[in-house]
Order: structure tokens, then sequence, then C-alpha cells
């Protein structure tokens, strides 16, 4: 939480609204914000639409951070990212 504490004015915690949070960095980022949004792998694979529709489709500028992508042992099956990068190289932009 070293940037919640370093920026709270530009840290904004969505919980766990997947899509929410990737909506949300796209509607800064159309406003002329450059967000970096840090996503848990599976979780971000819930807001794929919006990945796509939101943010690839417009070319917007979102960073994302992807965490545990790829094959992780440490949180189980549930929590591996074993799609991101198929799923990903289908992403435009």
């Amino acid at each position: 939480m070293e940037i919640k504490n370093k920026y709270p004015e530009n840290y904004h915690d969505v919980g766990i609204a997947e899509q929410e949070s990737v909506a949300f960095a796209a509607g800064m980022a159309k406003e002329g914000a450059t967000p970096v949004l840090f996503e848990n792998s599976t979780f971000l694979q819930r807001g794929y639409d919006q990945l796509i529709h939101d943010v690839a489709l417009q070319n917007l500028d979102v960073t994302f951070g992807i965490d545990r992508a790829g094959l992780v042992g440490e949180d189980g099956p549930t929590h591996a990212g074993a799609y991101d990068y198929a799923y990903m190289r289908t992403v435009p932009n």
C-alpha cells in the first residue's frame, strides 16, 4: 500500500469490482488522465469485456499491472493466470 500512502488523492480502491476498475480507468483516460490499474490476473479475466470495449477499441492510455500472471502455484488453481497470455494476445491496441 505504498502508493496509497504516498498518493492518497490519486489512489482509488474499487474493492472486488473488477469490471468497474477497468471501466473506471477507461473513464479516467478518456478525460486525459494516465491511470495505472493493478489487478490480480484471474480477476482481470472478469473485466475482459471492459478491457476490449472500454479501453482497447478506444485506444486509451491505461497501463495494466497484472499480478500473478501466468502459472503460479501458491494461491492454487483459482488464482493462477493460466489464460493470460492467450486472451491478452487477442486484445487490439
